[in-house]
Parts: C-alpha cells; sequence; structure tokens
C-alpha cells in the first residue's frame, strides 16, 4: 500500500477541458497509488469537474474505457460534476429579468448579445460566455463545493484546514471565463480555506492547427490581466450569488487566493511537451506528490512546502504602481501581484507498474493463444498456430452423433429430443408388441389375419404414442424449432464445456461448428433417399401382407387348424410388425427431413455466434498485442533525461521473467482456465452468440489487470531468486547498477538538473528592472525580492544496505552541487526518507515574481492590443466584450510597466490637489473689495477631459518659464501698470486663490472657467509677459474672454489642481 501524508481536506476543482483532462489524471493516479476502494476511501479528497459540455462523462451508464485503471473504473461520477451548460447564454439574455446575479456583469443585453451569438455545445472561447454560462449555475457551483468538502471532512474529520486547488486552462471559453468567479465563490464560500489556482498559458506553438479560433492568445492575455486585478485588489467582480461587487481583497493574504501557480509547455530550459496529453499528468503528479507525499510534519520539506504554499512573502507579495501616488491614507496603489510561482516536476524512477503491465500483458497475449489454438510447443509456451488434427474421425462417429442427436433415431423421433417428452419404445418394438400381444383376440376372428391387421391398424390412426402415427408427428412439426434449439445447445454446451476447460480450442469449435454444417447437408441428402427407399420396402410389405392374406384364405377349415395355418399367422405378424414399422417410418422420414433443414439452420447460426466469439478472441489479442507495445519502454533511460519521467529499468530481466512462465507447462494451462473463469459471466451457458455479446475487450482486459496480475506478482514472489527479481525494486539499486564511478554520479546529477526546471520561462530583463517605488529592499538589488526557487529532491531510503547508503550519499552531494543560483535565490533541500521506494524525484518551484516577467506575456500583449484596436469602433467593442468576463478591460491595473511612471505620476498629483482645493477662490488682500470666486463642481471634470492637452504643453510652459526668470513678488507691494500686449488666440494663465497658485490653463479651460464664474476680471493671474500678478480685466491679452457677458457663477466647487508647466512667482 502506498504510504499517504494526506492529514487535511483537499478539493480538486476542474474548469473546462484543461481542468478535465487534470483531474482525469490525477484520479487515474489514485487508482494506480490506491488499488482498493478502502484503500481511497481513507484519503480526504474530493473533486468537482465544472464544464460546459459532457464529454468526458460516461455515456447510457457504461464506464469510459480512456478511465479505465487496472481493471477498475475511474471515470468521474455524477457528484464530482456540474455541468453548466443546462441553460444556454441566449436564453439567459433572452431572460435577464430571471438570472438578478448575471445582470451585473451584462450591462448592455443587446451589444452583448450580439458579441456572443449562437453558441454550440460549449462557450466556443468566448470568455463572456463561459462567465455568463457559469453565472447562471453559481449556485450550483457552491453547492457542489460544499458537497466536496462535506466528503473530505467525513474522512478527515478535521474542519481547521482545507485548500482547494483549481484548475483552468485561459485560453477557451468555460475554464478562462469562469476563473474569476470559481476564486470569489470559493473563497466566499470558505472565507478560511487556503485556495490555489493553476493556470496554463497559451503555447506559443500549438499542438494542432485548430486550436486558435481567434481568440486563443488574446483570452489567455485578458485572463491573466483579471486575475492581477483581482489579486491586487483593484478590481472588485461582480458577486454572481449575490448583488453587487464582491469585496474579498484579504491584506493577510495580499490577494483572494492565496496564489496563482502559472505553467506552460516549455520549461525553462527550453524541453517542450506535448499539451494535450503529456502536461495534464505532469500538473496532476505535481500536485499528487504534494498532497500525498511531502510529509508537512518533516521540517525537511520546509522550504518547498512555503515556496508551493506562498508562505512567508508578505513583505514581497506586491509590486507598487510605478506611476502611483500615495492616496488619503498615503499608501502607494498596487500595480501587480508576485504571489506568482510556476513548478517543475522530474521523476527517475523504476517502472515497476509498467514491467507488471508488461508481463501481465504478455502472459495473458499467451493464454489467448491457447483459447484460439490450445497448441503448445515445447520451450514456446502456447503459439499462435494451429495444430494439424482430424476433427471429422473425432466428432462424426456414431456415438457422438448419437449423443448430439444427429442420428436415424434422433431425426425421426424413435428416441426423444425435448427432455419434457416421454420416452417410447422403438417402432420395431412397439409394433412387434402389438402383434404379438392381440393375436390371441384376433384368432376369434373368422379371419385372424385380417383382425389382426385392422387391430394394429386401429393404433396406427388412433393409439401409437397416444394419438396415432400421423396425428403425432403432425403434432411434433409444431415443435420442430424447439427440437432443433435442443439439437444445437447439446452440441454448443458440450463444445463450450471443452472450451472451458481448456480441451480444445477456438479455431477447434469453429472446425466442429463447418463439419457439423458439412455433415447436415449430407443427412439430409440420405435422408431423402431413406425416405425413398422406405416406399420400396412399404410396398414389399404389403406385397407380402396380402399375398399371406390370400394364401391363408386359399386353405381348408382343416389346413387352417393344423400347423400350415399357425404358421402363415405366425409369420403374418412378423409381415404386420415390419409393415407398420415401415408405414410409421415413410412418415418419420418426412419429419425427420423437416426437421434436418431446421437443425441446419440452428448450427450455422451456431457457427455464426461461434465465429463472433472467436472474433472476440482475436480482437482481444490484437489489443493485447496493443497493450504490450504500450509497455514497452519508449524513453532512452539515462541516455535522454528531457522527459518528465525518466526510466531505470533491465528489460531484460523482465522477458526472463515473462518466458520462465509462460514456457511452464503446469503453470500456464491453470493459469488459462482460471482467466476463463474470470472472463466467463456468471449465468448459465446459452449460446456462443450471447457469449460473444457479454463477453467485451474490456472484461478480457480487466480479467488481466485483476486476477493475472495477481497471479503474476505471486508466481514472482514464489519463484524469483533475490538477483532476479523485477518487482518491489530500490530505484537507488537500479541508478547504483548505472553509475559506476563518482564521475557518473556527477555528470548524471549535473544532466538531470540542466533538463529540469519549472514549466514557465521567465524574461529576465522584466525581473531585473527597477521601478518607481519599488526602490531598496523591493528593487531587483535584495535577491529575495523577485524570483526565488526552491528544490526538493526526494531520495528513498538505501533499505539499511551500507553499499547504497554510500552512494546516496554521493548522490545527494552531486544534487547540491549541481544546482545554479547564480539568477535567483535558490534553496535546496534533499530528503533522504521518502516514501516512493521506486522513485528519486525532484520538485522545482520558482516564486514570487510579477505576471510581466513571463517571457510569453510580451506577444501576447500585442496580439491582445491588435485584437481590440481595429480601427473599427463597433468591432472593437464587441471583441471588448467577448475577451473581458466585465467590461471592457480598461479597468484594470498594466500587467507592465509604463515608459513615463514621472509624468503619469505628476499628472496623478495634480488630479489630487484639485480634489484638495478650498471650495471658495478669494482675491489677495491688495483688492479688499473683490469678490471671492466660486469654483464650479463641472470644473473638475473639464479639467479632466484636457489633461492630456496639458500634458503636451508642459515641455513649452518650462520653457516659458526658463524664459522669464524674474517674476515678481505676490500682491502686497505696488503693482506697476500693466505692459500691454497683442491679443493672443493661446493663452498660459496661472491663478492666484486664497493664497494658492494653479496652472497652466490654456485657452479653451480659460474659456469654461469664464463661463463657469472661477475666473473674472478680479482674479488674479499671470502669464508669460507679466511683471506681476494682475487682475485679469486689466490683461489686454485676456480681454476677448470678457468680450460677452460672464455668467452668474455656479455653485462653490473644489480648487483646480496645478497642471504643470511654468511656475508663476511665490505669493
Amino acid at each position: 500500500m502506498t504510504k499517504s501524508y494526506c492529514n487535511s481536506n483537499h478539493i480538486l476543482v476542474g474548469l473546462g477541458g484543461t481542468g478535465g483532462k487534470i483531474l482525469r489524471a490525477f484520479k487515474m493516479r489514485m487508482f494506480e497509488e490506491f488499488p482498493t476502494q478502502d484503500e481511497r476511501k481513507k484519503q480526504s479528497v474530493s473533486l468537482l469537474y465544472v464544464d460546459s459540455t459532457d464529454e468526458m462523462m460516461p455515456k447510457d451508464g457504461k464506464a469510459r474505457p480512456d478511465f479505465r485503471v487496472m481493471g477498475q473504473d475511474a471515470s468521474f461520477t455524477n457528484n464530482e460534476f456540474l455541468n453548466i451548460k443546462a441553460v444556454d447564454v441566449e436564453h439567459i439574455l433572452d431572460h435577464i429579468g430571471n438570472y438578478p446575479s448575471v445582470k451585473g456583469i451584462v450591462n448592455n443585453v443587446t451589444a452583448v448579445k450580439s458579441a456572443i451569438g449562437s453558441l454550440g455545445q460549449a462557450a466556443g472561447q468566448k470568455r463572456r460566455a463561459g462567465r455568463l454560462l457559469f453565472a447562471a449555475n453559481a449556485v450550483g457551483y457552491v453547492n457542489s463545493l460544499r458537497d466536496a468538502y462535506a466528503r473530505c471532512e467525513q474522512i478527515s474529520g478535521n474542519s481547521s484546514q482545507t485548500t482547494i486547488h483549481i484548475f483552468a486552462g485561459l485560453c477557451g471559453g468555460t475554464g478562462s471565463g469562469s476563473i474569476i468567479d470559481v476564486i470569489t465563490q470559493s473563497r466566499k464560500t470558505f472565507p478560511d480555506a487556503k485556495i490555489l489556482a493553476y493556470v496554463m498559458i497559451p503555447e506559443m506553438n500549438l499542438p494542432k492547427s485548430d486550436m486558435d479560433q481567434g481568440r486563443y492568445y488574446q483570452n489567455g492575455y485578458a485572463a491573466m490581466n483579471e486575475l492581477n486585478a483581482l489579486q491586487t485588489g483593484r478590481w472588485c467582480p461582480q458577486d454572481v450569488t449575490g448583488k453587487g461587487e464582491l469585496k474579498l481583497y484579504n491584506d493577510r493574504i495580499k490577494g483572494v487566493a492565496d496564489g496563482l501557480t502559472v505553467y506552460s509547455n516549455v520549461n525553462e530550459n527550453g524541453v517542450t511537451i506535448n499539451s494535450l496529453t503529456e502536461l495534464p499528468k505532469i500538473v496532476s503528479d505535481y500536485v499528487f506528490a504534494r498532497i500525498f507525499f511531502v510529509n508537512n510534519e518533516d521540517n525537511v520539506n520546509e522550504d518547498i512546502i512555503r515556496a508551493y504554499n506562498f508562505e512567508n512573502m508578505d513583505s514581497f507579495a506586491l509590486e507598487y504602481d510605478e506611476a502611483g501616488i500615495p492616496g488619503a491614507d498615503g499608501r502607494i496603489p498596487v500595480a501587480r501581484t508576485k504571489k506568482v510561482n510556476s513548478f517543475g516536476i522530474k521523476r527517475v524512477m523504476y517502472p515497476e507498474l509498467r514491467i507488471l503491465k508488461h508481463i501481465t500483458y504478455q502472459v495473458g497475449e499467451n493464454v489467448l493463444f491457447q483459447f484460439k489454438y490450445n497448441n503448445w510447443r515445447e520451450n514456446q509456451g502456447f503459439v499462435n498456430e494451429e495444430r494439424n488434427k482430424d476433427y471429422r474421425k473425432e466428432y462424426l462417429n456414431a456415438d457422438n452423433l448419437s449423443n448430439w442427436m444427429l442420428d436415424d433415431l434422433h431425426l425421426t423421433l424413435e428416441h426423444k429430443i425435448l427432455e419434457s417428452d416421454a420416452d417410447y419404445p422403438s417402432f420395431n418394438d412397439y409394433w412387434h408388441d402389438k402383434a404379438i400381444g392381440y393375436a390371441e383376440d384376433a384368432k376369434k376372428a373368422d379371419c385372424p389375419l385380417n383382425e389382426l391387421d385392422n387391430i394394429m391398424n386401429d393404433f396406427f390412426v388412433q393409439h401409437f404414442r397416444e394419438e396415432g402415427v400421423e396425428a403425432f408427428y403432425r403434432g411434433k412439426e409444431r415443435a420442430i424449432p424447439e427440437m432443433a434449439r435442443e439439437i444445437r445447445h447439446k452440441v454448443e454446451l458440450e463444445l463450450f464445456e471443452k472450451w472451458k476447460v481448456g480441451d480444445v480450442s477456438i479455431v477447434e469449435l469453429q472446425k466442429v461448428s463447418k463439419l457439423l454444417l458439412e455433415h447436415l447437408n449430407d443427412i439430409r441428402i440420405d435422408l431423402e433417399k431413406k425416405a425413398n427407399d422406405e416406399k420400396g420396402i412399404y410396398d414389399a410389405c404389403d406385397h407380402d401382407r396380402g399375398a399371406n392374406v390370400e394364401e391363408w384364405s386359399g386353405l381348408g377349415i382343416l389346413q387352417r387348424m393344423v400347423n400350415k395355418g399357425a404358421r402363415l399367422y405366425a409369420d403374418h405378424q412378423t409381415i404386420l410388425t415390419d409393415y407398420y414399422v415401415s408405414k410409421t417410418k415413410l412418415i418419420a422420414w418426412e419429419f425427420a427431413k423437416k426437421l434436418a433443414a431446421k437443425v441446419l439452420i440452428e448450427i450455422g447460426k451456431m457457427d455464426s455466434d461461434i465465429s463472433a466469439f472467436g472474433q472476440k478472441i482475436n480482437d482481444a489479442i490484437d489489443e493485447t498485442e496493443r497493450l504490450v507495445a504500450a509497455q514497452r519502454k519508449i524513453n532512452k533511460g539515462l541516455e535522454d533525461m528531457k522527459g518528465a519521467i525518466i526510466e531505470v529499468s533491465e528489460d531484460e530481466a523482465m522477458s526472463e521473467f515473462e518466458v520462465e512462465i509462460i514456457t511452464d507447462k503446469v503453470t500456464m494451462p491453470e493459469i488459462s482456465r482460471q482467466l476463463r473463469a474470470s472472463i466467463l459471466p456468471n449465468e448459465d451457458f446459452i449460446n456462443f452468440g450471447n457469449l460473444a455479446n457479454s463477453i467485451t475487450i474490456d472484461d478480457i482486459k480487466d480479467a488481466f489487470d485483476i486476477r493475472l496480475s495477481q497471479i503474476v506478482k505471486e508466481r514472482h514472489d514464489q519463484k524469483a531468486e533475490s538477483d532476479k527479481k523485477v518487482l518491489g525494486l530500490n530505484i537507488l539499486t537500479q541508478l547504483q547498477q548505472k553509475l559506476k564511478t563518482d564521475d557518473d554520479i556527477k555528470a548524471f546529477a549535473s544532466k538531470i538538473v540542466n533538463q529540469s526546471g519549472v514549466y514557465l520561462k521567465l524574461s529576465n530583463d522584466q525581473i531585473q528592472l527597477h521601478l518607481r517605488n519599488n526602490e531598496g529592499d523591493l528593487s531587483p538589488t535584495n535577491p529575495a525580492s523577485i524570483n526565488k526557487k526552491a528544490i526538493l529532491v526526494s531520495i528513498p531510503s538505501p533499505d539499511d544496505n551500507e553499499g547504497l547508503k554510500k552512494f546516496a550519499d554521493k548522490l545527494e552531494e552531486a544534487f547540491k552541487n549541481s544546482f545554479n543560483q547564480s539568477t535567483a535565490r535558490t534553496t535546496i533541500t534533499v530528503n533522504r526518507s521518502s516514501p516512493r521506494k521506486d522513485e528519486l524525484s525532484i520538485i522545482t518551484v520558482s516564486y514570487c515574481f510579477p505576471v510581466r516577467a513571463i517571457e510569453w506575456m510580451q506577444p501576447y500583449k500585442l496580439r491582445y492590443e491588435q485584437y481590440l484596436e481595429t480601427g473599427n469602433a463597433a468591432t472593437d467593442e464587441c471583441n471588448a466584450i467577448l475577451l473581458h468576463s466585465e467590461g471592457d478591460g480598461t479597468q484594470y491595473p498594466s500587467l507592465f510597466a509604463v515608459d513615463n511612471p514621472e509624468e503619469i505620476a505628476q499628472q496623478a498629483l495634480q488630479a489630487q490637489q484639485m480634489q484638495q482645493m478650498q471650495p471658495q477662490m478669494q482675491q489677495p488682500q491688495m483688492q479688499p473689495q473683490m469678490q471671492q470666486m466660486q469654483m464650479q463642481p463641472h470644473m473638475q471634470q473639464m479639467q479632466m477631459q484636457s489633461q492630456m492637452q496639458q500634458m503636451q504643453m508642459q515641455p513649452q510652459m518650462q520653457q516659458m518659464q526658463a524664459q522669464a526668470p524674474g517674476m515678481p513678488p505676490m500682491p502686497g507691494a505696488p503693482v506697476p501698470p500693466p505692459i500691454a500686449q497683442q491679443p493672443k488666440p493661446e493663452v498660459s494663465l496661472f491663478m492666484a486663490v486664497n493664497g494658492q497658485q494653479y496652472g497652466p490653463y490654456n485657452t479653451d479651460m480659460c474659456i469654461q472657467m469664464v463661463q463657469g464664474g472661477q475666473l473674472t476680471k478680479e482674479t488674479l493671474v499671470w502669464m508669460e509677459g507679466l511683471p506681476a500678478w494682475t487682475q485679469a480685466g486689466m490683461v489686454p491679452a485676456l480681454q476677448f474672454l470678457f468680450a460677452p457677458p460672464a455668467p452668474a457663477a455656479g455653485p462653490a466647487m473644489p480648487p483646480i489642481p496645478p497642471v504643470g508647466g511654468g511656475m508663476p512667482p511665490v505669493m
């Protein structure tokens, strides 16, 4: 039994096709590691597969063949599946009032419906459609999640520790569209649980050309954008099981989920794997190892546990907005989460399960040869060849035909066929008894010969077998189908029993059925001849009967009383016996012809059924050959260590053990009998047709996986010598045999480390990027702040073998010296007490980096932006709906650092100052009678609309400031007369309000302020060319602003913030 360290609750949630494949691999691994139901029931792990299609579910109650593990069905059960396609998107949008929780993510129903269009059986790489489908079933998800938790808690008895693992691909519609809500609803339902999201980003090179439907990469970028926004607390999505925004950001865990595990199909060393077949198994192996094989109580594992649980990184969990400024609370806004990691796992293993399967299927194939041919050869076992045999002599002899009721006596019903029929004497015995029995009674008549004939004829007509000959056979004709089936069953059952005990083969059955068909055709010809011959016999008997009567009639009274008359009477009894026997046979032969015709049909059916059964065995042989081929060593072991699994084994020893079993003349026939018993259904044999229909290829494979594998293990334990064992071996023993010298050990460790690594490529330029607001300990100069790595090498115990222990010591040292720590802060731990005896594993976790550091994010971003910036506003709006689960994507912080953070920060600072301005603006002290200025509320909106123009004017204003070196002091000293200026269409004006200076403002903004009453003729202003602060009405260049009557001042508004440019004199 596999040792398990699972002592808390683990719920695995798989979203869409990617998540479903990972859960399937995980569940099948559970069946491999914990092969009995009792073992699996002890593991507090529950699965929940969520999808908009049921293509991975069993159909019509039948187990899926691709979910079978060693004869057991590992298919998803109904309580492990949530189908979110129960209501389609069009119905949701057409009846939006019935889905209140969906309203918040739709806004414009018409636009969303137009963008999504018609969907088939899934979300069709449309993220918004995937979210709508999930939202309509969100309550069902919460209930299913609670049910999964209840199943775990019932096993563990522990309600304090629960981990929810969420798996999704970000490229499609279902998983990518529902990932946000699954995280938030999981957190809402289980606030104290550890929630980990494992997300697969798009492959740069697709394994299938039709995978990209136009939004593959764009979906990936949009999803990562949303996940980052969620994890930074900068976006609160709509609550699809409630109302309004769902504010779940937790400062304790620095996010909503505890962290994001991001991975791809290419590892950091450039090793590429198939994302459709291999990658789900690798993800599953990683999660399986951390749940079952990493002991949380063992301090040796603490570094890797902290890495994959995102622990002890609170100081570096967030990346602050490089263009941000402190808010009212003094905090700088967060731009990106760094609670991101990726993983890698390398398993160097002795493939015991593959070895066991190979032996099992190889022996199983030999068993099938016995089923088919039953041809044994010394030193070869049962061979795949037919043996030569005289089937006609063995099966068509008289005794066998009589036993099968294919002789004349049974076909003419002299002997009964149906068990329910009565036993009757033979024809000759019957009529002989009548002739002898009624001879004395007939003597009383004038002509005893005729009287006896009349008596016997009366029996023929009325009393033969209680109803007369013709009536008897006429009645039996109605039972011909039953009789034919009974004959077939008699033959078939005997052949089956012989096959069941291994005396005959399928080919022999086929030969016999063909031989019977041939013989039945001969029988029909022979019956026709016998019926014709019987007419001659009947005519001769009839002639003898008449002649004897005529001779007796010619005798005188005396002659009749003496010897001659007695002799003629005695002869007449024999003649009448033969006569009525022949007369009966005439009818019996006709009946036999009809019965033989029907028997021929039934034997023909039997032949077809045997052929079908034989084909089933042939198919099983073909399948077994594929199974054997699938268990052959496919990688080169230590010669090629690029794959996630590296096998170290000696297949020669495996082959020797297989030959030992297969060529054992005592063992193999017994194994064949046991396998037949396992395959055959537990019911009475009916016919080969039913048998062919009731036995499936899966039944045969199951018999191999369950019964035959157990036989193989028992045989191995009994006969294999210690140095020839092929099961139960320690991987260290295998490695020691391969790695002979210290250099071999070092080369092995170095090579395997170079080929391992996490399944994500990071950009060193992004890792080393220094950002504003992230200085000091948060900068890349502090190696603890970004891109850390933990590596756990698990080696099994050397089994108290001193030589093996020394080898393990050298191996440990070689591993520690093989990891390069130059590019990341790396901790390496070697666990020398792994519970996996047949495996050496390397788990790598890189963590603490922002999403921008992922190398492939830049090309994703380019495709994303191109998709949303087509030049057609309507198309862009539609595309934004398809890509984003909510809104248009502009509400999220940037995944990448901006190029001009200083300028953006200055702009943000000015906006902040605007909000802090006093609602009243007053004139300076030298103008005591000047009215205080009223700032209208709409000035804020006007200011924000003109910010971009202000940004463009900043260089100009800076130049103006440089050209006006001596600005006068603010009012308090005499102000010289204004210098005449020519009116200008464009101005750059500063204002003085309540002792504070604001600006510069361009012409458009000045006009709006005049119209709103914030800028009047009395307002103190300064612009280039003025020697001092001056009332606006006294500045000739500004007279055009006051030409029309200024509108009345509106309500007070906050002061306008500065926008940059040259600064006026200090007031």
